[in-house]
């Protein structure tokens, strides 16, 4: 057995510390413990692949499966079927922190493509256009599939000549 060292990545602007890889579970699954600042939001997208659990430990957060508003509190969860149309949201203003687990293990391996690795001192914030191309780019290797445009035309891209 191999213990990696946690790694700390981001997405969408969410830190996610990587607990357990697929490496460390024989692809069973992979742990992440993810921290939202107050203003995140994933964009609506389909595993076709694999599912996900969430766990809110402190904070709340918000998400929309298949069109239906689901609130979560510390202490709540989340089990988010693969072919599933989800959203995952923390629009609080208030820091939340909650467990992820992806089942079997492939949203870690798409995580170190599609995010980047925690810099040391980095503040963290909404995804810069760059992010937002990569994300786009490791999707579909992922059996991922992203649904309406994010973030909205006008929320962080410049569309100017």
């Amino acid at each position: 057995m191999s213990r990696m060292e946690p790694k700390e990545f981001v997405l969408a602007g969410v830190v996610m510390k990587r607990l357990l890889s697929g490496d460390e579970t024989n692809g069973q699954f992979c742990l992440f413990e993810n921290i939202s600042g107050g203003n995140t939001t994933t964009p609506i997208h389909v595993h076709a692949e694999d599912d996900e659990t969430v766990y809110v430990i402190e904070g709340e957060m918000t998400a929309v499966v298949n069109g239906e508003v689901c609130r979560l509190a510390a202490g709540q969860s989340l089990f988010l079927e693969r072919r599933v149309p989800h959203q995952l949201m923390n629009t609080s203003g208030r820091p939340a922190r909650y467990i992820l687990i992806g089942t079997p293990a492939l949203f870690d391996r798409f995580l170190a493509e599609a995010g980047h690795e925690l810099r040391p001192g980095e503040v963290v914030g909404p995804p810069s256009p760059e992010e937002i191309d990569r994300l786009r780019a490791a999707s579909p290797k992922f059996g991922i599939t992203l649904l309406p445009d994010w973030p909205a035309p006008n929320a962080s891209r410049d569309h100017s000549p």
